[in-house]
């Protein structure tokens, strides 16, 4: 069994490619299932602003990078020649690698940012939600999760840490210089938009306005943070009268358009207005860049001057990397143990076959059908099976002593099992 990741990042493809194939929450369920029947039964989809990372298990990898490629061409609907020109693989130990460094902050734009773990947690739950994180990629996952612990807990990668918003706040110092004297519109009220509140806060500014689809959200903000909520709808009359607009919003479609620009420009008799737009997919369409006196900058800008901080983090970088490199050593040896004893192999396949026999058993009997309660059905007996049998497949890595095997054996009829598959094959 292989495990792969393929995908693109800031480091291999622009905003404007990364935003065609960004995944939200809400999608991600239907791009899993669209994988799991293609043949995937095990795969992770991680989307976020600066990358789109598919992982997944499967004996035949070339077969499958194949397949997924026409799946996102179509899921998509993208140019072939997109994914050849923009996307990566990698295999076993080099998977591995990858993910342990992505989840540790040490593949990001910003090095050592620490909202990239709770994205790829986020990630591996809505996976485990949907029944497409098995046996392999829950070890691979929860090994993922100890290593970035070790990192934050050993080095100080995190140190002070950065974020995309906290950039974007020092990229509006930039322009600037001095803040507590601008107004500054706020789009949005997820966690970017709270983290840059709290920034702006920070730098003293009084002159904070803060509008959201939804306005009690915006109100939240307002009183929990700083800043004066306003509806939505305002945005065309709150444009004329910022500074600066910092905006992330949800929205799949633009939601600051030329037109509008050009209109409030009219209204602002063109004096300069600054929009940094740290949204996937952008909110604010790039063509505003155009017009005179408006300055567009988005997550791409920020990467320059996150490299001004690179310098500090490198020695610590040097310490993470040498944690990850010893956590692909201990996960691709446990892997080859589990290869090599075909004893648990057997215990892992027969006990799933039992879990999922007993339960499609169970929901055949189920008078009504909610698939809700089926999802947290199989995620609990997933759980407590995997727990019981870690027991068992430790005590035979680490206990070699013939009787101990041969209790084992017969515990789970594996001598049986294999004579039975022996008559089945003649």
């Amino acid at each position: 069994m292989h495990i792969i990741v393929f995908g693109l990042n800031h480091n291999t493809a622009p905003i404007e490619i990364r935003e065609k194939l960004f995944c939200s929450e809400n999608k991600l369920p239907g791009l899993l299932k669209k994988l799991k029947d293609s043949g995937l039964d095990e795969n992770v989809v991680l989307s976020t602003c600066n990358r789109t990372e598919i992982y997944f298990c499967c004996e035949t990898p070339e077969e499958y990078l194949n397949k997924i490629e026409i799946l996102l061409i179509e899921y998509f609907s993208i140019k072939n020649e997109w994914l050849e020109n923009y996307t990566y693989s990698f295999i076993d130990n080099d998977a591995y690698r990858h993910l342990f460094l992505v989840a540790s902050g040490l593949d990001s734009m910003i090095i050592g940012e620490p909202q990239i773990l709770g994205q790829v947690k986020d990630a591996y739950r809505i996976a485990t939600f949907n029944n497409t994180a098995g046996f392999f990629l829950n070890k691979l996952f929860h090994k993922t999760f100890n290593v970035a612990k070790k990192i934050r807990t050993e080095t100080k990668i995190g140190y002070n840490p950065l974020s995309i918003s906290s950039m974007a706040i020092e990229l509006a110092k930039k322009i600037f210089i001095e803040l507590k004297q601008k107004k500054i519109l706020v789009i949005g009220a997820g966690e970017m938009c709270e983290v840059a509140l709290k920034y702006f806060k920070k730098e003293g500014l009084s002159d904070i306005l803060i509008t959201n689809r939804t306005l009690q959200n915006a109100k939240r903000l307002a009183e929990n943070i700083t800043g004066i909520p306003y509806p939505f709808d305002d945005i065309p009359e709150l444009l004329t009268r910022v500074d600066m607009v910092l905006s992330s919003t949800g929205s799949d479609e633009p939601i600051i358009d030329k037109e509008l620009v050009v209109f409030v420009m009219k209204k602002r008799r063109n004096r300069p207005l600054f929009f940094i737009d740290i949204a996937m997919p952008r909110d604010i369409d790039p063509e505003v860049n155009r017009i005179d006196n408006v300055y567009l900058y988005d997550i791409d800008d920020l990467k320059e001057l996150s490299l001004q901080h690179l310098s500090d983090r490198i020695k610590e970088s040097e310490k993470a990397h040498a944690i990850v490199e010893e956590g692909v050593i201990n996960f691709s040896n446990w892997l080859k143990q589990l290869d090599k004893n075909p004893l648990i192999t057997h215990i892992i396949e027969s006990i799933e076959e039992i879990r999922t026999s007993e339960l499609n058993k169970m929901f055949n009997r189920m008078k009504y059908s909610d698939e809700e309660i089926q999802k947290n059905m199989d995620l609990l007996t997933k759980n407590i099976v995997n727990k019981i049998i870690y027991r068992h497949i430790s005590l035979i890595r680490q206990n070699g002593d013939p009787s101990t095997l041969d209790v084992m054996k017969q515990l789970f009829r594996f001598e049986e099992d294999n004579e039975k598959d022996m008559e089945d094959w003649d």
